[in-house]
């Protein structure tokens, strides 16, 4: 779910569990045998079943496939729609369709007075927090003071119905609002906006916003039009996932550029002088300095005495308790000292030009639909797929942090669904893209809103403001609202994210970095290119190039590990052992054979290589080009005499390379069920072909001399590992000619070296136990295999 978006969610709603002694209090219980139970079959299947059938719908190009291939469904398979009912949702088709798709519904059956009570105070707060808000952000998209208002009012009260989340406050946003200002900027024609315009030329530094303004308006209208219809398309396309392609390094670094540009945006009304609008944040900075001898001193003491103001609320709310409303309250108590200092002190606004608001047309909001012109779409096309992406981020990251705060879960589709018909309904009644607020949806949460009743109650206060309340916000000043906008988005300047990454991984904080610079320099609809482009690249580089990872035994067992993991490993003679790191497909496939063929030529001197073993664990799919590369492979090893083994083929592997015929052509012989069994057949193939006296540099084929099931025994060894026991270390001891008392003596020299045995186990090796074989004799044991699990004395752990 949005996962770039997380980090500025967990920082601004707070983490969503909170820290227990799980590991003290497991530790006072004690130890008692743990009996494993079976669940019974009719509820084992029916669980196959549900959980089948919900990975087919993870993946609905094989659903739909698997609907045309089969002509009836199954009269007893298992749907998601059969689970037993909880009484909650009903079981009426249709009924139960309205109650998925509104999830309101079920909520209201578990409303109480006390949660209806929680939910109006929550929404009464973030709506009188919302005013100002609402007004400042249709300020830096370039609209009019009402169409913040009608946008903090519709989209909230659909998102009320059908969102899932019941403490994400819905409406107007800064990012939202800096994207559709930089995206409409000058998109208006000059029979459209003549004003802009002179000799067929546009004007430079004119801004159509202010010269245009109904024009303008209807853009960001359409544009929240065209933004609901592409987030409803993709819900029901099912591309909520691609939002997961956008790496959090780039995300967080283009959210912190342009939280930068949005606060030097205002900078503006609190330096008391007119700045011509950019979204390049270097032109910005040099107007900012060319016209610095013009700034109105009045303006700047009020309006950095209004940003410590809102700066040092929200420091105080953080404390809790009685405080805990300061931060919430802070914009409105603001504008009202702010409009009763403008109302009272006349000289300000007539001698010193401290500007206000003014007029702000009371009223509904009006319906806009007959406004809508859909010739403008090429144009407003770029905007709406950013607002549709980054809208979209946000809001799924906050909603599944209160969700996770709140002990229930999110469906993302849903989520897209509702914020799409938030923003095509609100088009209709003269709103511009909207999305989930951090800040508002912060307050929601701490104020105890229960239910999406909260954002209903919100809508409401938003009506009842456009009515009855606009000709108080006559005198409000606009160094006000420029300071509430500083303050909310000082907190999304993530610098201590690319101090992290710089220690984590400088891969990452370089691509923080190229996403932040980028931003600032080139604007913010070029800072998402860069951001998507960069994520596309990590998520290709990772694809294309998959790990390939080399692993070797542990002595005196049957397990392989990567060699990174296990120090203490050894390599099998002339036996080559590799994991292919993900899935098999026609970016990635002629990499990993030139990789593999890269690794056998460089083992020549060392340890030739005449068998190679490849587990196949974590490949769950393969394609044709895939398909024909193995065989290239597997041709290539031939020729140079090298036979290829593959341990732990997947299902859905295995029939593909099935119904491709390449079990054919390699040899059904040459697939194990693991990497041990694969390694046993080769060097027993090895013996083979030693006693029938073939030559090790001849021509490999898919026929192979009859392998006898010959004993494997492994020689005198030792060996260790820190990974197979979460406390231990387990040593392993194979002897091939077993001693009396010889477990003694290990365990005595363990105790000298400070060493205390927690578990011992000693097994027999005789032509029975033989490694790969099971021969019935009557030999007495020639061997034995000890494994001893031992912690140190000296100090905790292993």
């Amino acid at each position: 779910m949005a996962v770039g978006m997380h980090a500025v969610a967990s920082g601004q709603l707070g983490v969503c569990f909170e820290h227990g002694d799980v590991a003290s209090t497991l530790e006072r219980v004690p130890a008692r045998p743990v009996e494993i139970q079976a669940l019974s079959e009719e509820r084992s299947l029916a669980a196959a079943g549900i959980l089948q059938e919900r990975g087919m719908q993870t993946r609905p190009m094989g659903r739909y496939g698997r609907m045309l291939q089969c002509k009836e469904a199954r009269s007893d398979e298992v749907k998601l729609s059969d689970r037993p009912n909880t009484g909650d949702i009903p079981q009426h088709p249709l009924r139960r369709l309205l109650f998925q798709f509104m999830p309101i519904l079920q909520v209201i059956q578990t409303l109480d007075r006390h949660m209806l009570r929680l939910d109006i105070i929550a929404g009464v707060t973030v709506g009188i927090m919302a005013i100002p808000q609402s007004m400042s952000y249709a300020s830096i998209a370039g609209l009019p003071y009402e169409y913040g208002l009608y946008s903090a009012c519709v989209p909230p009260l659909v998102y009320a119905f059908l969102g899932q989340s019941r403490q994400l406050a819905v409406g107007p946003v800064a990012m939202v609002s800096l994207l559709v200002e930089a995206g409409l900027a000058n998109v208006l024609t000059e029979e459209e906006c003549p004003e802009s315009f002179m000799n067929g030329a546009l004007i430079e530094g004119v801004h159509q916003s202010e010269l245009c303004r109904g024009e303008y308006a209807k853009l960001a209208i359409m544009t929240a039009a065209l933004v609901g219809v592409l987030q409803i398309a993709a819900r029901v396309l099912r591309l909520q996932f691609l939002v997961s392609f956008l790496g959090h390094p780039v995300t967080s670094g283009f959210t912190s550029a342009a939280a930068i540009i949005i606060g030097f945006s205002q900078l503006k009304y609190i330096l008391g002088y007119k700045l011509a609008k950019s979204e390049y944040f270097v032109v910005t900075l040099g107007n900012l300095f060319a016209n610095i001898g013009d700034t109105n001193y009045v303006t700047l003491v009020l309006g950095v005495a209004w940003v410590v103001f809102f700066i040092l609320c929200k420091r105080l709310a953080r404390r809790g308790g009685k405080f805990a409303m300061v931060g919430p309250l802070a914009p409105l108590v603001g504008c009202i000292i702010g409009s009763l200092l403008i109302l009272a002190c006349a000289p300000l606004r007539e001698r010193f030009g401290v500007s206000y608001v003014g007029d702000i047309p009371s009223g509904p909001f009006p319906v806009s639909i007959h406004h809508w012109d859909f010739h403008y779409l090429p144009r407003l096309l770029p905007t709406a797929l950013s607002a549709c992406l980054i809208g979209y981020m946000e809001s799924i990251a906050i909603g599944k942090n209160l969700a996770a705060k709140h002990d229930y879960e999110i469906d993302a589709g849903q989520e897209l669904f509702s914020l799409g018909l938030a923003n095509l309904v609100g088009a209709a009644f003269s709103c511009y893209p909207v999305t989930g607020s951090f800040s508002r949806s912060a307050v929601s949460n701490a104020t105890g809103a229960k239910t999406q009743l909260a954002g209903l109650t919100t809508a409401i206060v938003m009506l009842c403001t456009m009515l009855f309340l606009t000709p108080l916000f006559y005198y409000m000043p606009n160094f006000v609202l420029a300071a509430i906008v500083i303050s909310s988005v000082m907190p999304l300047v993530a610098y201590e994210e690319a101090i992290k990454l710089w220690r984590i991984k400088k891969q990452d904080f370089i691509l923080w970095v190229t996403a932040f610079m980028g931003t600032l320099l080139f604007g913010v609809l070029f800072g998402i290119a860069i951001a998507v482009a960069l994520s596309l690249i990590i998520v290709i580089s990772e694809s294309v190039r998959p790990q390939i990872t080399i692993l070797w035994r542990i002595p005196g067992t049957a397990i392989y590990r990567p060699i990174k993991q296990e120090n203490n490993g050894t390599f099998v003679p002339n036996v080559f052992i590799a994991r292919i790191g993900s899935s098999m497909y026609f970016a990635n496939a002629s990499f990993i054979k030139d990789v593999l063929m890269a690794y056998v030529a460089d083992l020549e001197e060392v340890n030739r290589t005449e068998y190679v073993v490849l587990e196949m664990t974590p490949v769950v799919s393969v394609d044709s080009t895939a398909v024909h590369v193995l065989q290239d492979v597997v041709n290539a090893f031939r020729t140079r005499g090298v036979h290829i083994a593959f341990a732990m083929v997947g299902n859905r592997v295995e029939k593909t390379i099935r119904k491709a015929k390449l079990d054919e052509f390699i040899g059904e012989q040459w697939f194990f069920p693991t990497v041990n069994e694969a390694v046993l057949f080769c060097l027993r193939h090895q013996q083979a072909k030693r006693e029938a006296g073939v030559d090790p540099d001849a021509k490999a084929d898919a026929s192979c001399p009859e392998v006898p099931l010959k004993p494997v025994r492994p020689g005198d060894e030792i060996g260790f590992s820190n990974d197979l026991h979460h406390a231990c270390t387990a040593i392993f001891v194979n002897l091939v000619t077993d001693a009396p008392e010889v477990a003694f003596r290990i365990m005595a020299v363990l105790g000298k070296h400070l060493l205390t045995v927690r578990r011992a186990h000693i097994e027999a090796m005789d032509e029975d136990h033989a490694v790969g074989v099971a021969v019935t004799s009557a030999v007495a044991p020639v061997g034995a295999k000890h494994t001893y699990f031992v912690r140190s004395t000296r100090h905790p752990g292993k």
